[in-house]
């Protein structure tokens, strides 16, 4: 069982605040003054419980239940309130310790209902509670008067009571229930049979129909079925191809990705495979010499010109074939249009012979006319001939230009017929788009903006394209300029060194800079000064042999690197210390022109070497040339020139040609230079790297662009199939209307002002033949009958020729516009295109024989240069290997590379293709599924072929044709009656056998229920009596059965003996003796059938 742990007011009566009460296990009791909320207490709980009587609420109306505010405070919206039952035993089916049961009531009087704050109906609520054995009308729940009325009861009622208690009642209800049921269905059996009665009647009548119906049903069936096969083999057909484009899809996207990845590692290894060129190539520079360097760039070079020359020579050989393709299709076009303008000549050969014969006939039908005329001359009749030969001539002028006329107008009508088709295929799309809007709106406007979407995506398309193009180029320069750097920076790299390894000096000087041991060497004097390029020749002439001196930190250190070099025996150096070596004074500055200053003023060193280059170069002077020297005067100072001659104080000149080398001082800004280009290197390098991260990022925007490209044309294509519109249907505007209908109004002007003109023409024909026929009459009065007849004659026949002429005039008029117009541009199209074939092809021939000359070329210099390198591989042999080893494979991851992108373009290309037939085939797929619907509950037909059931189609449509109009109502009638029929036969059959069943169980209840009642009355009678006794210690009480044997058809009393020995009836005792006496039935019943809780 459960119990309540908690209730929950506000709103309710006079709780307008949230009032919460908790009960704890045992017995709880609202205690307060009159008027405090007590009883208001009770009617929540029976509120809550579901209660539905307004009156056993103590309300006139349900909506009275709400707060009213009284007088001075706030009504509320709605009652509400909520009690809380206890689920540790599980007696409810929840996992939740608690059961919260919640009711409202709004101030329409409507109900809601909760449970754990979730709405539910008051049956739900009923339902959950009878789980716990909680009923909110029950026994356990006394509310005030429940004890009066249970006193004022009739013998009957209090029997009822047991009879609840007992479930006889429940019994009793259902059995009612039934008898009410069972009458109705009495009732509507006897209507049923009086209706069987009419379908018989109505149903042979309709047989006739009802079977002509079932033949036609059939035959529709059949035809369904063979449709609905049909359907579902081209839909099967076209899922197997779908398939296998997918498959196809699916793994040319799986090569890709590889191929892609094949060539990341490519890449890899070919930056790897760079790193390490670089690598051999530094150390190449800094063992080998610059000479070799360049030699080695030089082959470099020449071996990545000559493949490109011949990769390039191989894109002029591929050009040229697929320019030899194309001319033969385009040979083929023009051997065919040769043909149809070889047929048309035929044709028009054929009509000018037959214009020939029928002119050779007119001519000898006017020779007859002639001599006729002739012959039958008389006076007066040889002008009148004059007059009619000169209006013959002018008819015959006339109907040329009518005939002309005639054609104009023909195409004139041709072309208002073009622009009208047009204009109505117009109208169908606009109207097709307008009703397919109507029904598919949402569908439409997803079709319009993913067209909107498409043509933005070309342009998005074109323009990475066209950036692609752009970084390529950006590249392409990039490494030419990357290329020139490293150029500049090997041969300032070979320059460092040439000038280190003069530096360096004797072996002696390099080993004593070289050892680690003795520490307080400064360096040579050529190491310890910079100078300008101007004065190098002048300052190291200037110089002399002691540019190679050591300087050193003083005498010590001197004496040791003299003692290292006599154990080493490397030979001798000079040394000067810096606490020994004294300086020379300097002179006066020569202010004359030509002379630059003195040697030692033109030279940046650190001023702690002062001594040194004092002693170094003295007063010597640094003039322009020897001529400025002589100007000075020979021995009057120690001079040198720019070109390096010497002029001693002694008069002692020194000098002539010298081959230029580099200078063993170190140059003004060298190393800055030096240092610059490589930074500049490195922003060349730094840029390379941000345009190849764009062209890859570029590319993978390409990429998904392509294929958002492809699936939106796929969707649309799709959607347009799905809506059954064409390819440019949407497109279809009245704008597009206004313009059609414009250039119809021109087309109809233009044939009223044509019509107009043919009218007045036929008037003056008609007035030229009615003057000829004037004048013939005039004629045939001067001759013979029966000549003239012939005349006549002849001239019909003349008419009929001429006209024949005319006709076949025009039809070689026609020929010759198709022969000349049509075929003729298209031929001049195919010719110009030949001609542009023959220059694209001569160019290609020409650039390749040029690369194929180009290459040989190179290949010689490469042979001429190979050798050369050979005499300084043989040095650094393993180096060269090496390097060219690792040339040779970046060549070849190289050629991979480019050989897996062409790969990977062929294979997008592919895979475009596929997702294009991919797109039709969902399209089509669509089409036939959406088709295919109205037949999804149609049985298919096995073992059928195509052919067969395009048969069965044709021939069921004929035979339903020939059946005519056929009453399908009536079949649906005979069903429908026959149905009725067959239902109110079984729902009597149904019926009967509830009756039955029901009349069992109503005998079974008869025969037990007195057994339950007295079984129920019997315990309860006993519960009465002892717990009368424990109440009430003066006497004792029992319930008395008014008729034992039958005890259902009579009451129930209460008997209670007090003070005397007499029994008296409950209605006999006081108003206490009556509340215990009460009290003491009710505990009975709930004793026999306890209650979770009880309310007092």
């Amino acid at each position: 069982m459960t119990r309540i742990n908690r209730m929950v007011m506000q709103g309710f009566k006079s709780f307008a605040k949230r009032t919460d009460l908790e009960f704890k296990d045992n017995f709880t009791v609202v205690l307060g003054p009159n008027g405090s909320g007590k009883s208001n207490v009770l009617d929540a709980l029976c509120f809550v419980l579901g209660r539905i009587s307004s009156k056993s609420l103590r309300t006139e109306k349900l909506a009275h239940l709400i707060y009213n505010g009284g007088k001075t405070k706030q009504p509320a919206n709605k009652a509400e309130v909520s009690i809380f039952f206890d689920n540790s035993k599980k007696t409810f089916p929840t996992d939740s310790p608690a059961v919260k049961i919640t009711r409202m009531i709004k101030q329409s009087g409507q109900s809601v209902y909760k449970i754990n704050d979730e709405t539910r109906t008051r049956q739900q609520i009923l339902d959950l509670m009878a789980m716990g054995r909680i009923d909110p009308d029950g026994h356990n729940i006394i509310l005030q008067g429940d004890i009066t009325g249970f006193v004022e009861m009739s013998a009957e009622e209090r029997r009822e009571l047991i009879d609840e208690v007992s479930g006889i009642s429940v019994y009793e209800d259902k059995k009612q229930k039934a008898i009410n049921e069972l009458n109705k269905v009495e009732e509507r059996l006897k209507e049923a049979d009086i209706l069987l009665t009419e379908r018989k009647a109505h149903l042979k009548e309709l047989k006739k129909d009802r079977d002509q119906a079932l033949r036609y049903k059939d035959m529709h069936d059949r035809l369904k079925q063979s449709k609905a096969t049909y359907l579902d083999m081209q839909i099967k057909k076209r899922e197997k191809r779908k398939s296998e484009v997918e498959k196809q899809l699916s793994e040319q996207e799986k090569q890709i990705e590889k191929t892609k990845l094949e060539i990341e590692k490519l890449k890899k290894a070919t930056e790897e495979k760079k790193q390490q060129n670089i690598d051999l190539a530094a150390e190449i520079e800094k063992k080998g010499e610059h000479e070799q360097v360049e030699l080695n760039k030089e082959l470099e070079g020449l071996r990545v010109k000559i493949a490109t020359d011949q990769n390039r020579a191989e894109i002029c050989k591929k050009e040229i074939a697929k320019i030899g393709e194309r001319r033969e299709q385009l040979n083929a076009e023009l051997e065919d249009l040769e043909g149809r303008t070889k047929q048309l000549a035929v044709q028009k050969g054929q009509a000018e012979e037959e214009k020939n014969s029928i002119s050779s006939e007119l001519k000898k039908i006017e020779k007859s006319i002639a001599d006729l005329k002739k012959d039958e001359s008389v006076e007066g009749a040889a002008q009148l001939e004059k007059e009619i030969d000169s209006i013959e001539k002018e008819l015959e002028s006339q109907q040329a230009e009518s005939q002309k006329d005639s054609e104009l107008k023909q195409s004139l009508l041709r072309e208002k017929d073009r622009i009208e088709l047009q204009l109505q295929s117009l109208d169908e799309r606009i109207e097709k788009v307008s009703e397919v809007e109507k029904e598919r709106s949402q569908e439409i406007s997803g079709l319009k903006e993913k067209q909107s979407k498409f043509k933005k995506t070309v342009v998005q398309l074109n323009k990475l394209l066209n950036d692609n193009s752009a970084l390529s180029a950006r590249i392409s320069q990039v490494k030419r300029s990357i290329a020139a750097k490293e150029d500049e920076v090997s041969k300032a790299r070979a320059l460092q060194l040439v000038v280190q390894e003069r530096r360096a000096g004797s072996v002696a000087v390099r080993a004593i800079l070289e050892q680690k041991t003795i520490t307080g060497i400064h360096g040579t004097v050529s190491q310890l000064a910079d100078v300008q390029s101007k004065y190098s020749a002048a300052i190291e002439a200037a110089a002399g042999p002691r540019l190679n001196s050591i300087v050193v930190k003083d005498d010590l250190t001197a004496s040791k690197c003299i003692k290292y070099l006599k154990q080493k025996r490397l030979g001798t150096a000079t040394f000067l210390p810096l606490n020994k070596i004294k300086g020379k004074e300097g002179t006066a500055k020569v202010k004359e022109a030509g002379v630059h200053g003195l040697a030692i003023e033109l030279i940046s060193f650190d001023p702690k070497f002062n001594n040194v280059f004092s002693y170094v170069f003295g007063n010597t002077l640094v003039v322009e040339n020897i001529d400025t020297a002589r100007k000075l005067g020979i021995g009057k100072y120690r001079m040198a020139t720019l070109d390096g001659d010497i002029c001693e104080l002694s008069g002692a000149m020194h000098g002539g040609f010298r081959k230029k080398k580099e200078s063993a001082f170190q140059e003004k800004g060298a190393e800055e230079g030096l240092g610059r280009i490589e930074k500049e290197l490195e922003q060349l390098q730094e840029a390379l790297d941000t345009l190849e991260k764009e062209k890859s990022a570029s590319e993978k925007s390409i990429d998904l662009m392509r294929a958002e490209k492809a699936e939106l044309e796929g969707d649309i294509i799709k959607t347009e199939r799905s809506l059954h519109l064409e390819t440019g249907d949407l497109e279809a505007s009245k704008k597009q209307g206004v313009t059609l209908k414009k250039e119809l109004e021109e087309a109809d002007a233009k044939l009223q002002k044509m019509q107009a003109g043919l009218t007045e023409k036929s008037i003056k024909l008609a007035e030229l033949k009615s003057k000829r026929e004037q004048l013939r009459a005039k004629l045939g009065q001067m001759r013979n009958p029966a000549v003239l007849a012939e005349l006549n004659a002849f001239d019909q026949k003349r008419q009929e020729l001429l006209e024949q002429v005319l006709k076949k005039e025009s039809e070689i008029k026609s020929l010759d516009m198709q022969s000349e117009q049509i075929l003729g541009q298209e031929r001049e199209r195919v010719n110009s295109v030949l001609k542009q074939l023959g220059k694209e092809e001569l160019q290609f021939g020409k650039e390749e024989e040029g690369l194929k000359k180009s290459v040989e070329k190179q290949k010689k210099d490469l042979k001429i240069s190979e050798e050369k390198a050979k005499k300084f591989q043989a040095k650094y042999r393993e180096l060269f290997d090496k390097r060219t080893q690792v040339g040779e494979e970046i060549r070849a991851l190289e050629e991979k590379i480019i050989r897996k992108e062409e790969s990977i373009n062929l294979l997008e290309v592919k895979l475009n293709n596929v997702s294009v037939k991919k797109a039709e085939l969902v399209g089509e797929l669509s089409g036939l599924t959406e088709e295919f619907q109205q037949y999804s509950d149609i049985k298919l037909l096995k073992e059928a072929d195509e052919e067969t059931l395009r048969q069965d189609t044709t021939r069921f449509e004929r035979a339903m044709l020939q059946m005519g109009n056929v009453n399908m109502k009536a079949l649906e009638v005979y069903d429908e009656v026959e149905k009725q029929y067959k239902t109110l036969l079984d729902k009597k059959e149904k019926l009967g056998k509830e009756k039955e069943d029901v009349v069992a169980l109503m005998n079974e209840i008869e025969t037990k229920k007195k057994d339950l009642f007295m079984n129920t009355f019997n315990a309860i009678n006993e519960n009465f009596r002892r717990i009368f006794s424990e109440l009430s210690v003066k006497g004792e009480a029992y319930l008395a059965l008014e008729d034992e044997e039958n005890p259902l058809e009579k009451g129930l009393r209460v008997r209670v003996r007090l003070i005397s020995n007499k029994f008296l009836d409950i209605r006999s005792l006081s108003g206490g003796e009556k509340t215990l006496t009460a009290l003491a039935f009710i505990f009975a019943i709930q004793e026999y059938e306890p209650a979770s809780f009880y309310v007092l």
